[in-house]
């Protein structure tokens, strides 16, 4: 059974569990998720001979980016490339290991580090991106202009009720719970 066969399954199924309820937007969520996490696995292939991962390319990317300057605290690259404080450490260590970047004390904050890029990093950096570029254009050349416009402005908008969504923690507790 293919994903869209087994989202269908999905939707068909509850609805008959639970006419009452409308399974349209769960059905274009689960589509997102399948859709989300077969790109990440075709992305980490892309890059997995380059001995990184997809979060260790995160944080790579997020210092190239950073562009001649190219240094970083730790808690900038957390927050540029949204993860955990707790789960950049990992990271970094592995990246530091692997040669793709130094750390040094930061010296207007004793108790934080500075994270720079090194020439290995960046050329890493560098031809992930030109991988991951190419693919991500691949998979939208079926697109006509328009319609990934369209798309775009669909994308953005759920990102933004998403975001408001994350802000609004009540919205979870006021579920009637059995």
């Amino acid at each position: 059974m293919d994903a869209n066969e087994l989202i269908d399954e999905t939707v068909s199924s509850w609805g008959e569990q639970r006419p009452d309820l409308d399974f349209e937007a769960m059905k274009v969520a689960l589509g997102i998720n399948v859709v989300t996490a077969q790109y990440s696995e075709i992305y980490g292939d892309l890059i997995k001979s380059l001995g990184i991962t997809l979060g260790e390319f995160d944080v790579l990317a997020t210092l190239r980016r950073n562009g001649k300057r190219g240094v970083l605290t730790p808690k900038e690259i957390a927050r540029v490339a949204m993860i955990s404080p707790s789960g950049l450490t990992n990271r970094l260590t592995r990246l530091e290991n692997m040669g793709h970047i130094d750390r040094q004390m930061d010296p207007a904050d004793r108790r934080s580090s500075l994270v720079r890029l090194t020439a290995k990093g960046a050329k890493t950096a560098d031809v992930a991106i030109e991988r991951l570029s190419a693919e991500m254009n691949a998979v939208f050349q079926g697109l006509n202009k328009r319609d990934l416009e369209a798309f775009t402005r669909v994308v953005e908008a759920l990102l933004g009720e998403s975001a408001s969504r994350m802000r609004r923690p009540q919205l979870i507790d006021s579920v009637d719970t059995p």
